[in-house]
């Protein structure tokens, strides 16, 4: 009897260990949450579970957000304790976000736990809009990008176009030249006004290809603007002229994103004959095409913006990832931050993406179909006092995208929107500081 109590207690013991032992192991499994904003959430998913098989402790759930709720969405969600572990941001957001106590500083963490890359963080684009003056890194660059313009070859040569529109005035000529011949669409492009919509883009390259801006810095350091009324009007009446003129679908006033579906679908099928986009969003036009077609030729090709008084431009662009301040596991957070930047993120799971170190950059093949965006890349510009300033990019991007929608749809005329956006920004710019 006594042999039996004592196997029994022993028995009993061994099991509480393994209860034990097994409690333990669940209380080590760390559980982050990363938001993501773009439209690859199958291959996200997949890197995902690569990193839980590296990192046997922690599990990450991925959550996907469209890019105009973003932003809103997370200040909210932080400013009341919440939001996921890692943040998928447009690289113009990070420095505002960051001043909002949005974003955990990640300056302990990289000296903890340093980039495994050569150059460190010196190897990565867009750093100063990363951090802020006082040198507090909120984001880690993750991609790059610029829009471009892309074009239907086919339906160019059907129009009887023989070059790429050269000028501003060249791509409404050609625009107009497309519907005239074809019956086709021809510069469709998002013209709605949804928070962070992409007539914010076109809106930006028009001005500053014709030595405008909506915010520069003034030789004393203070910030101003370098618009008129009349600077804004004349981009307005420009862009809606694509539309009372018919080349441009009025259902694209329903339109803000560059992939929205009804846009990529006109390109893909060849209803449309030009678009603009970054290269995330004509990758999956050219993909979706070689699905659809086997065999055939790809029947697009890119070129840089239109060229204006003074120059041609765009913006360098791109996404980072940031670690919310609430986020209860930091240092888990950014071993997931440093494995989404590494090199097997951009050639395996996240192609349609450049990376944003320029190490990486040096191995990336454009392509014969990709040579518009590499082009452009030379004349692409930074933000710059657009993120330095007083006046927060997003608050600015939603005013622009309202105003835009309210002249190009006919609510107000071309100057009553540009003057209401004026002194909407000119109140941002005062009110944080000017």
């Amino acid at each position: 009897m006594q042999r039996w109590m004592r196997n029994l207690a022993a028995a009993l013991l061994g099991l509480a260990c393994v209860i034990a032992v097994g409690s333990a192991t669940a209380q080590k499994t760390v559980n982050l949450t990363f938001r993501f904003n773009d439209t690859e959430e199958k291959e996200m998913r997949a890197a995902l579970d690569e990193f839980e098989k590296r990192n046997p402790g922690i599990k990450v759930a991925l959550q996907r957000i469209g890019w105009r709720d973003a932003r809103d969405q997370y200040l909210r969600e932080a400013a009341a304790g919440q939001g996921p572990d890692v943040v998928h941001v447009a690289q113009v957001w990070v420095k505002e976000m960051g001043d909002a106590g949005a974003l955990l500083p990640l300056n302990d963490l990289m000296k903890q736990a340093p980039l495994p890359n050569a150059g460190g963080f010196n190897d990565f684009v867009a750093r100063e809009l990363a951090q802020n003056k006082q040198g507090q890194i909120f984001g880690l660059p993750w991609t790059t990008d610029t829009w471009a313009m892309v074009y239907r070859t086919d339906v160019l040569k059907e129009a009887g176009i023989t070059k790429l529109p050269d000028t501003w005035a060249e791509l409404h000529d050609a625009s107009a030249q497309i519907t005239k011949r074809t019956g086709k669409a021809g510069f469709g492009f998002p013209a709605g006004g949804s928070a962070s919509g992409a007539i914010w883009f076109l809106a930006n390259y028009y001005w500053w290809s014709n030595g405008k801006a909506m915010v520069v810095q003034k030789p004393d350091g203070s910030y101003g603007m370098n618009l008129t009324a009349a600077d804004i009007a004349d981009s307005m009446r420009y862009f809606k002229s694509f539309l009372t003129e018919g080349h441009n679908p009025t259902s694209n006033l329903s339109a803000s994103d560059a992939h929205d579906p009804a846009i990529l679908q006109a390109l893909v099928t060849g209803k449309q004959g030009i678009g603009t986009m970054p290269p995330n969003t004509y990758k999956q036009v050219l993909e979706t095409y070689a699905a659809a077609n086997p065999g055939k030729p790809l029947p697009f090709v890119s070129g840089p913006f239109p060229k204006g008084s003074v120059t041609r431009t765009s913006n360098i662009g791109g996404r980072m990832l940031g670690i919310n301040v609430n986020s209860k596991n930091p240092a888990e957070a950014w071993k997931l931050v440093e494995y989404l930047a590494s090199e097997p993120i951009f050639t395996k799971y996240y192609t349609t993406q450049f990376p944003a170190q320029t190490s990486l950059l040096k191995k990336v093949d454009f392509g014969k179909e990709m040579q518009g965006f590499a082009e452009q890349l030379g004349y692409a510009r930074t933000w710059g006092p657009y993120s330095d300033g007083p006046a927060p990019i997003g608050a600015m991007w939603n005013a622009t995208g309202r105003a835009f929608s309210a002249a190009l749809s006919g609510q107000r005329t071309e100057q009553q929107a540009a003057e209401e956006l004026l002194d909407n920004v000119a109140k941002l710019m005062k009110t944080r500081g000017q």
